[in-house]
């Protein structure tokens, strides 16, 4: 499941440099189509790769709250930037003619103003490969939509009222939770839900969850951590860093944003002195 999307963009880059390729054979010897469908495979990889990665940097280290049109978007420019770079240097070291290189005019100037006109030229094919190769996410997100859709009209122990929940994405997840919410984490494009009795992957965004828990039971103490106040043993504080130690065992990093509000929600949640902290053994440990 992890790998879904990763499997999808690589098909539709692969489509897509076929379909390139094949509009640019203009000989029929073997070499010749062989040696084009490669260029253009090797070429679509390198700016599908581009990309990938530069979208997967930013929603790992920009905020949460930043939009997945925004990263897309950011994504878009970086990755062009860098794809035209190294397209040029490949059709050099190929011998096609490039920036000016091995011609009268081919000054520092002159290749300024080349790189700057390729930028420009590659530009909306970049941007049509990029989006067609968000596609996979968008085609996976409504799936699990529509995975996680109730059948008809649930019973209040299904659409989540008795556990406090906003009948909305929590609720309509098939088979519905068991448990009460204690901890909800980001793993890249999913989020991994731990109940009182169970662990789940979802496909959504840890911002979308987060804003469905009920502040009152719980807060985020961390842009990848949500916890539920009553799963919380005790905080742990050592020089500049906490974390929180849940009833389960587990430990939980707050980060510094999230650090005064975790000691302000109650007073039992202020850390501990090294000498008062007692061991807690995890459920079913000897």
């Amino acid at each position: 499941m992890h790998n879904r999307e990763e499997l999808y963009m690589a098909l539709t880059a692969l489509l897509a440099a076929l379909l390139i390729a094949s509009s640019q054979v203009t000989q029929d010897t073997l070499v010749s189509l062989s040696g084009t469908y490669l260029y253009w495979i090797v070429r679509i990889a390198i700016e599908a790769l581009l990309f990938f990665t530069a979208r997967q940097m930013f929603e790992k280290y920009l905020p949460a709250t930043v939009s997945f049109t925004w990263t897309t978007g950011m994504a878009i420019v970086v990755s062009h930037l860098l794809f035209v770079l190294s397209v040029t240097a490949i059709d050099i070291v190929l011998g096609y003619p490039e920036l000016g290189i091995g011609t009268a005019g081919g000054n520092t100037q002159f290749r300024i103003q080349a790189f700057a006109l390729e930028l420009l030229y590659l530009s909306d094919n970049h941007i049509a490969l990029c989006l067609l190769l968000t596609l996979p996410r968008l085609a996976l997100k409504t799936a699990g939509d529509l995975a996680t859709q109730p059948a008809g009209q649930q019973s209040p122990d299904r659409d989540g009222s008795e556990r406090g929940l906003t009948p909305t994405l929590l609720s309509a997840i098939d088979p519905p939770l068991s448990g009460e919410v204690i901890w909800v984490e980001a793993q890249e494009h999913y989020v991994r839900i731990t109940t009182s009795t169970e662990v789940r992957m979802v496909l959504c965004r840890f911002s979308d969850i987060v804003r469905e828990l009920p502040s009152e039971r719980g807060m985020q103490i961390h842009r990848s951590h949500w916890v539920a106040l009553s799963a919380i043993a005790r905080v742990v504080k050592d020089g500049q860093s906490m974390k929180l130690v849940l009833l389960s065992g587990d430990s939980v990093p707050v980060s510094r944003s999230f650090r005064s509000a975790v000691e302000a929600r109650h007073e039992r949640l202020r850390p501990q002195p090294s000498h008062e902290r007692p061991l807690l053994r995890r459920h079913g440990s000897a």
